[in-house]
Parts: C-alpha cells; sequence; structure tokens
C-alpha cells in the first residue's frame, strides 16, 4: 500500500514538473507594441488568426471616456462596407480609433474636418487610409454605368484614378485592373487628405502626424500595407533636411 501512494506521489510530482516545465517551453506571446502603428498591425495579425483580444468595454472604462475624453490611437479612414468594421479589424475597443467611414473610403470636405479634428484637437498622432478588396465603389467607377441619385457623386472621387491608371497601364484589364485601382485610389486619397488640409500638412512637417495606407483583404482578413506616395516620402525628407541644416551646431 505504501509503494502505491508512493508512486502515485511521484507520479503527481513529475506531472506537475512537466507541466511547468511545458509552460517554460512554451512560445511566449509578443508583447503588444507601444507605437500606434505597430499596435495595428498586431491587432490585425491577431483577428487574421481568429484570435480577438477582449476589449475593455465595463463601467469603468465607459467611465473613464466619459470624464477624461478620448484619445485614440489613429484616425482610420475606411469604407462603410459592413464587412470591414476597423474596430474588429484591428482588434481595438472604446475610445481606441478616430473612425471616418464612406462608401468607398473617400474624403469629402466633412471628412477632411473630421480629419482635421482628431489631428489638431485630439493630438492623434497617425493617418491610416484603408481599402479592401472587391470595392464596390471602385467597380462602380471601373463599369462606368449611370448611376441614379447621389452615386454619381462618389465615383466621380474615384475617377481620376482610373483615367490615370488607363492611361499609364493600359494592358489592365478586369480583375487586375479592380487589384491596381484600388490601390492608387487608397494612394490617392492619402495624397489628397494631404495637399487639401493646410492643417494635416503643417503637423505632418512637424513630424506630429503619420500616414500609413492598407488594403484589408475579405476573404484572408489581412491588411496589406502599401508604400505611401512618394511625393510624401519627399517632403519628409526635405523637412528633416531643412531642420538638420537650420539647426545650430554644439559647441560654438
Amino acid at each position: 500500500m505504501k509503494s502505491l501512494v508512493r508512486a502515485l506521489a511521484i507520479g503527481l510530482v513529475a506531472a506537475g514538473v512537466g507541466v511547468i516545465v511545458g509552460r517554460m517551453l512554451a512560445p511566449k506571446p509578443k508583447p503588444i507594441p507601444a507605437e500606434p502603428l505597430g499596435r495595428l498591425k498586431y491587432g490585425n495579425e491577431m483577428f487574421a488568426k481568429g484570435k480577438l483580444l477582449p476589449p475593455a468595454v465595463d463601467e469603468m472604462t465607459r467611465y473613464k471616456l466619459a470624464t477624461e475624453g478620448q484619445k485614440p490611437v489613429a484616425v482610420v479612414v475606411s469604407c462603410s462596407d459592413a464587412r470591414v468594421p476597423p474596430e474588429i479589424i484591428f482588434n481595438q475597443g472604446l475610445g481606441d480609433l478616430f473612425v471616418v467611414r464612406t462608401a468607398g473610403n473617400v474624403v469629402d470636405e466633412v471628412g477632411l474636418a473630421s480629419i482635421e479634428y482628431a489631428v489638431e484637437h485630439l493630438k492623434v498622432p497617425l493617418i491610416v487610409v484603408l481599402g479592401h478588396t472587391q470595392c464596390g465603389a471602385v467597380k462602380a467607377a471601373i463599369a462606368g454605368k449611370p448611376l441614379e441619385g447621389h452615386l454619381p457623386k462618389l465615383v466621380e472621387h474615384i475617377a481620376p484614378v482610373l483615367r490615370r491608371l488607363r492611361q499609364t497601364h493600359p494592358h489592365l484589364k478586369g480583375d487586375s485592373l479592380e487589384e491596381r485601382a484600388i490601390q492608387e485610389h487608397v494612394r490617392h486619397v492619402v495624397q489628397s487628405i494631404y495637399e487639401r488640409s493646410a492643417v494635416v500638412q503643417k503637423l505632418y512637417r512637424l513630424g506630429k502626424v503619420e500616414f500609413a495606407a492598407g488594403i484589408y483583404h475579405l476573404r484572408e482578413g489581412k491588411v496589406e500595407w502599401l508604400k505611401l506616395p512618394e511625393s510624401l516620402a519627399s517632403h519628409a525628407s526635405k523637412e528633416a533636411t531643412s531642420s538638420h541644416e537650420c539647426a545650430p551646431e554644439k559647441g560654438h
């Protein structure tokens, strides 16, 4: 009997040691980046794997947001498509994102004012323009068929991108044209926000706000991050060079 008890005890100790060792050897989850774009990339990575981070929606969170105000980590300009909710795609919660949504992720005067409010008054450091695959607004612009109501106003925002694409890439047809048009439209919106807003220009040149551009893939759940328009990169580099040249030399 004593030998049986001793064997059971040894087995339990071994099992406990095995669990501890297993936990020590198991890969540790990556820490959530503090930097805004890194935080969004991490959240989307988890979302694409089917892992939704539990958002804070408790009473204390709501109380703090109501009494202390909002401090979003990013402005997200995205499409109104029901399959593209930014807070879910990026695994964010209450108060985390300042979202501007319109069909086709176009930016009109009211949308631009919303962005300016976020970066100027809420000090949001990042503007993300997010398109998505199978965008109905881009499809309508490519089809070029007559539209009713106010829909032509929507397509007008995308038409310049298509005209430019058809001139520079006349070989693109069908799905290839649609894919490239969605990408170029996102870049066009980024460029448009910068060119049309003196507020955004000032903050961008001061390094207080950055841009990011992405395409959300409906099937995969992943955001493909795009290169920004070259003109924005050149503006940033010129401003940095100018600031460096104007800075007083130490020791003089």
